[in-house]
């Protein structure tokens, strides 16, 4: 045998005892939705059908991902008629402005510019969900609780007089010190384990008392509803849902990025009291992205006590 016959004989031999990489195992959720209580599989039509038979459709996020804007809008395109939109993007002091600019004709941009949509919020992120509310003929409704009174509560930890409406949904709540503990954590957790400890209270306070005013802005519509929110808003365990009026009906849709080495649905469900977190689940790959806690890892450590 040739020489150069030798090395192509040789090549071959390498190539065939090569194995390709296999893919990650958590890759087999991608694209896929999960249904938290039959425990299986479903489709996106099966899932708006679902949705087409409750009052209150919460529909969660990862903010910076597009891939979770584009696919709710077109989940909102097959709900016939959803309902006024409300989002978490939007501060309730500005639900006023907004209206009357859709009354105006305004396009989605100009929702944005009345709305007064934070930079934070990187528009033109969530246009396609304007846009969806808009093609569908419905209110792009503002219900979040303004960062300024987020931040007056967390700074005070308590409320004020004139959180009145907010006591009584918090007051009103099947909230236990296990969903306390809970959220907590996962504030804690959200900083990169940046915080100390003795903030966490109020934090957790002004995060409920964002999630009662989600709740409450969506109790005052009309008819059915659809909610453009956060995952940590939509969830059963700990969020909005807790301050719905009892018996509302609604279904809870987290959009979720997979996780290295989790392929089992189940384990991204675990709530607080060992609840669900929500009542479906789609899954998506992550949003290449840095890495958050870097900011964190370069601020002076936050003084003991």
């Amino acid at each position: 045998m040739s020489g150069r016959r030798r090395f192509f004989a040789l090549a071959l031999a390498l190539l065939a005892g090569c194995t390709p990489l296999s893919p990650a195992p958590e890759t087999i959720l991608e694209g896929r939705i999960w249904d938290a209580h039959a425990e299986r599989f479903v489709s996106e039509d099966d899932l708006a059908l679902r949705l087409r038979d409750v009052r209150f459709r919460l529909l969660g996020e990862v903010h910076d991902h597009p891939e979770h804007h584009r696919l709710r809008a077109a989940l909102i395109g097959k709900l016939g008629a959803p309902g006024d939109i409300y989002f978490e993007q939007f501060d309730r002091e500005h639900d006023a402005a907004l209206r009357e600019a859709q009354r105006a004709g305004a396009d989605a941009d100009g929702l944005a510019k009345a709305g007064r949509l934070d930079a934070a919020w990187k528009w033109p992120l969530h246009r396609p969900l304007v846009e969806a509310a808009l093609a569908a003929s419905v209110q792009v409704r503002a219900a979040n609780l303004s960062a300024a009174d987020a931040r007056r509560i967390a700074r005070a930890g308590k409320l004020g007089p004139e959180d009145a409406a907010l006591d009584g949904a918090l007051s009103a709540a099947d909230w236990t010190a296990l969903r306390e503990t809970a959220l907590r954590a996962d504030i804690l957790d959200g900083h990169c384990g940046a915080l100390p400890e003795r903030v966490a209270p109020a934090m957790a306070l002004s995060q409920r008392a964002r999630d009662a005013a989600i709740a409450t802005a969506l109790a005052a519509a009309a008819g059915s509803a659809v909610l453009i929110a956060g995952n940590g808003h939509v969830r059963r365990d700990l969020g909005a849902p807790l301050y719905l009026p009892r018996g509302a009906t609604f279904l809870s849709v987290g959009f979720l990025e997979t996780q290295p080495g989790e392929a089992d649905p189940r384990d991204y469900l675990r709530g607080a009291n060992g609840e669900a977190k929500y009542d479906y689940l789609w899954f998506t790959a992550p949003q290449p992205r840095p890495d958050p806690c870097e900011a964190f890892r370069k601020r002076p450590p936050a003084p003991p006590g």
